[in-house]
């Protein structure tokens, strides 16, 4: 799965960490682990590029492919530009509210996205993926009640959306739910079997539960299916550590801090070299 970086938070919740990942196949996931200080907590909010961009936009959706465009290459404000003049074109442009909605996540203009994903509900009122952007952005202001809602909402009118499930399951993580979690989990991974960041989530949240082996266990599918996975493979050296395989654990946590340093991610990169320090002393 190929992705790409975009915005990190951590969050202070039962010693959480919480990484955001903007990426651009459409997947959304969270996970986490109060047991394991050291698990990391992913959510991934994902748009899909457009295939082809109009070199001289005239219509409304015109510009909303090239915002789509600009936001997946990372220039925030130009993709503001565009959605602004896509919803100026057609303000009942449903999409546009909803990409805008993403890049302003982006920004870390939480309020202004839940703005927007609003402005999409009220348009069409069965939009799924209105609820769920929006679950995501009520998640990380603390909201957790409310994104449960949305997620709720979203599984409602689209009952295979694995996104949704996924997402929920990382709510309920928070929450102190691993049962709930995990069920979660395992729907999404029904539904799509190839959900690398599920498995990695439900791994966290049987690692809070004491169950070292079935985290390992999902970590390694996470990394099957996704050969670059640092974030799995950072969890699965922090699950082998527990089980005093340290040989296996700083292999891992090697890896990850290696693959960290190569997508640029400084913060994460130093939390796995600080674990391998941990472990070679």
């Amino acid at each position: 799965m190929n992705l790409q970086l975009f915005k990190r938070k951590c969050m202070e919740a039962s010693k959480i960490n919480i990484v955001l990942l903007a990426g651009f196949i459409a997947t959304t996931s969270i996970s986490c682990s109060q047991n394991n200080n050291n698990s990391v907590l992913v959510t991934e909010i994902g748009v899909s590029p457009p295939r082809t961009v109009a070199p001289k936009p005239t219509k409304a959706t015109d510009f909303f492919a090239q915002g789509q465009q600009r936001h997946s290459k990372g220039d925030l404000p130009g993709a503001i530009a565009a959605y602004n003049q896509a919803i100026a074109l057609n303000p009942q442009y449903v999409a546009a509210y909803n990409g805008r909605g993403l890049v302003k996540f982006d920004t870390g203009d939480r309020t202004g996205a839940i703005a927007d994903y609003n402005q999409a509900l009220q348009i069409d009122p069965n939009n799924a993926q209105a609820y769920n952007y929006r679950g995501n952005a009520r998640a990380t202001l603390n909201d957790i009640s409310g994104a449960i809602t949305d997620y709720d909402e979203a599984i409602r009118i689209f009952l295979n959306y694995a996104d949704a499930y996924n997402n929920r399951g990382n709510a309920r993580a928070t929450q102190g739910d691993r049962n709930g979690a995990i069920a979660d989990y395992n729907q999404a991974i029904s539904i799509n079997p190839k959900y690398s960041l599920a498995y990695n989530n439900r791994g966290n949240a049987r690692a809070a539960q004491g169950d070292r082996n079935g985290a390992i266990a999902d970590y390694d599918d996470a990394i099957r299916l996704n050969p670059n996975f640092a974030i799995a493979y950072n969890n699965r050296g922090n699950a082998r550590a527990g089980l005093g395989e340290k040989q296996n654990a700083i292999a891992d946590l090697q890896r990850a801090a290696d693959l960290f340093q190569q997508q640029n991610n400084r913060e994460l990169y130093q939390q796995a070299v600080n674990n391998l320090n941990e472990l070679k002393r």
